[in-house]
């Protein structure tokens, strides 16, 4: 008889037998509650075992203790202390998974389940820590005739993976390598850069990847076309315009300065001539040929005047 209740504990070992010398990984963020599962059989109760969580790597490797059917915290390591806990009202199902509360980061390793029905057999059950934030975009500078845009995520667990997309889903080239760094906790902070140009739908996402833990987030931006510097095609003729009005302007006000600096230095004079009355119209033959010349040199002065501002202009 004793025989034979050996041979059904041993068929009756716990249910997750495909585990026994496996790994069976669970993912949990960081401030959410998780459940580690190990069952036995649903034909046996746990009410009266023994249930032993343990983590190997720690000191004191216990997590949570059930014994002569209450819980026996004494040994309990203390980052556990408060946030474990059994389905007391699943045990006499053979319920025997753990309730773990208020994940932080470093709750991440294997734990066993141990019911010591037969020595040596175990659950192994490996917890996965993740922290995850949705990225934030902003639109940073003007470039050329082109945008800059960021993308930031901060307190990320494990290292995630940035990519940049447009509208239609495909990968964009970041303006350089992401940057990384890290907090106290361990957390990621990673930020990255891209340079958009103006399109017929400026619509773009960054999306922040961690393959460890199956995580995905993203975020989308539609960028104005008001952002992007307008590009005036007849802009050159208005510049045109301007600088040879300036010029013209400019030469002018030379030509103008030329003319009274030459005035000034007797170099170009102008002589009123004389009029008389009718009675002294008649003058002696050298004061009419004193009068021509005076005219004569006259004309020369203002013709080489004008050469002058023609020159200069």
């Amino acid at each position: 008889m004793r025989i034979y209740s050996v041979c059904m504990l041993c068929s009756l070992i716990i249910s997750s037998t495909a585990s026994d010398t496996g790994v069976q990984p669970i993912v949990a963020l960081v401030g959410d509650d998780v459940i580690l599962p190990c069952t036995l059989r649903h034909t046996v109760s746990a009410v009266h075992q023994s249930v032993e969580w343990q983590r190997p790597d720690l000191n004191p490797k216990e997590v949570h203790l059930y014994r002569d059917e209450k819980d026996d915290l004494v040994l309990q390591n203390p980052v556990f202390r408060g946030r474990t806990s059994l389905f007391k009202e699943e045990l006499e199902n053979g319920n025997t998974s753990l309730k773990l509360t208020r994940v932080k980061l470093s709750d991440a390793g294997n734990y066993t389940c141990y019911i010591p029905l037969l020595d040596h057999q175990k659950t192994i059950i490996q917890l996965l820590v993740g922290a995850v934030s949705r990225p934030v975009i902003i639109i940073e500078r003007m470039e050329g005739d082109e945008v800059v845009l960021r993308c930031e995520a901060e307190g990320c667990y494990p290292e995630p993976v940035m990519e940049w997309f447009d509208a239609q889903g495909r990968v964009l080239p970041a303006a350089g390598p992401t940057e990384t760094s890290r907090d106290r906790e361990g957390c990621y902070t990673v930020t990255s850069h891209v340079i958009v140009p103006n399109s017929d739908n400026n619509t773009f996402t960054c999306r922040v990847q961690q393959l460890e833990i199956k995580h995905m987030k993203e975020r989308q931006v539609h960028v104005p076309d008001q952002m992007f510097p307008r590009t005036c095609h007849s802009c050159w003729l208005t510049v045109l315009v301007a600088v040879l009005g300036a010029v013209l302007v400019e030469a002018v006000a030379v030509a103008g300065g030329l003319l009274y600096l030459l005035i000034k230095k007797g170099i170009l004079t102008f002589r009123k001539e004389a009029w008389t009355s009718e009675m002294n119209k008649e003058t002696t033959k050298n004061e009419e040929d004193e009068a021509n010349e005076s005219q004569s040199v006259i004309g020369l002065d203002v013709k080489l005047s004008i050469l002058i501002v023609l020159c200069v202009i």
